[in-house]
């Protein structure tokens, strides 16, 4: 039977006072870094719009388009992370958020000139390393900044960002797309005879990098909060994990599976609605785009009320029970989705499914967030992460993998979709009722050692 994992002491957020009548600072900071990873996701998310397109063009098959959304990238952005931890718990972090926004853009830019898959994955590869700094690095600005009761709605509001950015990518995306197909063939330095979707990614790419400039123009550091005396460069994360590696395994195992789904949706929607349903780039983008963005959005709406805790003692094991309550709801829409007779029903079915999975995925890092002490914050949820992306990436690979060995045919990604589905979900109820036990016993020993804090 598995050790209880060790409670870690919380500290409080600093206290940040505002003026009568004006947003809180950390709200103001949610508002700002929200757009910083919605154009993340926008950048990110292009390439699941014009799959056919890039495919045809350097030759690549459904595996390597895959390996590009899903298992390479996320273990790119995983290992990133885990090299930049340190300089997030310890660094500035808002000058960093404004480099990575400056380099991913770059990299979107150079993803529109490349001529073959290895400089395709090249490109990939940048973006991964600088958008990995991001998400890491705001929670860490919110755990600092907000009070812990309301850490899991302002993680919710965050993480928002990708179903915006994921439904701007498609809905703008698209309608980008159908703007050039008339220049299709014009010759241009460095990209040679003009397509539509290298036009796209630098377009998209080419106005983020203003904005990473004015961040690093006009962005503040805020203060980071006491730690009783503990060196953050200093301390080790290691015998933390090894400590608390059995809970933190089931836990984050839980979140990896859905996350997998998530990625997949992601990657794989746009190209199915347009192999099984006939719809061309800039119909996708005006239906499937506006439904990702809305329902992700009201999920993770429906995630801020459903998983904040009025009581901070309990705060852990509340997010994860009721990730697993809304999970339930998710579950037979996302399956069959991908079986769906017409685009309608796929479209429904995805908005039903989206919504609930949306609610769970906002809240998918806050649990290490209230487990691990301030000082480790940044290094454990880059740790955890490097194995949640691991898994997670594994899904679109698989759906491509499907397609091309089990299905061999384009249109098999129907089947390759609900198969992949199917098993992340059966996994995940295999371990999320084991996590909810052990949060629970984690949240019953930090009341009893008196280091839950209100």
């Amino acid at each position: 039977m598995p050790t209880l994992p060790n409670a870690a002491p919380l500290a409080e957020p600093v206290a940040m006072s505002g003026r009568p009548g004006v947003l809180p600072p950390w709200v103001r900071l949610l508002l700002v870094f929200n757009i910083v990873y919605i154009l993340s996701y926008v950048d990110r998310q292009l390439l699941s719009l014009v799959v056919g397109p890039v495919k045809a063009s350097l030759g690549l098959s459904d595996v390597q388009i895959g390996f590009l959304q899903g298992f390479g990238f996320s273990m790119v952005l995983a290992v990133s992370a885990l090299l930049t931890a340190r300089r997030v718990d310890t660094g500035n972090r808002t000058r960093l958020i404004a480099l990575a926004v400056i380099a991913w853009c770059a990299m979107t830019i150079l993803c529109g000139v490349a001529h073959n898959f290895y400089m395709l994955l090249a490109a990939r590869t940048g973006l991964a390393v600088a958008e990995a700094v991001v998400p890491m690095a705001v929670l860490s600005l919110l755990s600092d900044v907000a009070p812990r009761a309301s850490l899991p709605r302002a993680a919710a509001l965050f993480m928002m960002s990708p179903y915006l950015g994921s439904g701007l990518a498609l809905l703008f995306g698209g309608q980008l797309l159908a703007m050039m197909a008339p220049y299709e063939g014009h010759m241009l330095p460095l990209i040679g005879a003009f397509e539509p979707w290298r036009g796209l990614f630098i377009l998209v790419g080419a106005p983020g990098i203003l904005i990473g400039l004015l961040i690093l123009a006009f962005g503040r550091e805020p203060k980071r909060p006491p730690n009783g005396g503990i060196v953050a460069s200093q301390t080790s994360v290691w015998p933390f994990l090894r400590s608390n590696a059995a809970f933190l395994f089931t836990m984050m195992t839980f979140y990896a599976f859905l996350n997998s789904l998530a990625m997949s949706i992601y990657a794989w929607t746009p190209t199915y609605m347009i192999r099984v349903h006939g719809m061309d780039a800039a119909h996708v983008g005006i239906f499937v785009g506006p439904v990702i963005a809305i329902c992700g959005v009201g999920g993770c709406i429906l995630g801020t009320y459903v998983m904040s805790c009025r009581t901070a003692e309990r705060a852990l094991s509340h997010v994860v029970r009721q990730s697993m309550r809304l999970m339930a709801f998710s579950t037979l829409p996302l399956i069959l989705m991908p079986l769906a007779p017409t685009p309608l029903v796929a479209v429904l079915l995805l908005a039903v499914g989206l919504t609930f999975n949306a609610a769970v995925m906002s809240s998918t890092l806050t649990p290490i967030q209230l487990f691990a002490p301030p000082e480790l914050r940044g290094r454990a949820t880059a740790i955890c992460s490097l194995y949640s992306s691991a898994m997670g990436g594994m899904g679109p690979l698989a759906v491509g993998a499907l397609t091309d060995l089990a299905f061999h045919s384009p249109k098999g990604i129907a089947y390759a979709m609900a198969l992949s589905y199917g098993a992340a979900l059966l996994v995940a109820w295999i371990v999320g009722p084991i996590s909810v036990r052990w949060t629970s016993r984690v949240d019953d020993a930090r009341i009893a050692a008196g280091t839950g804090q209100a």
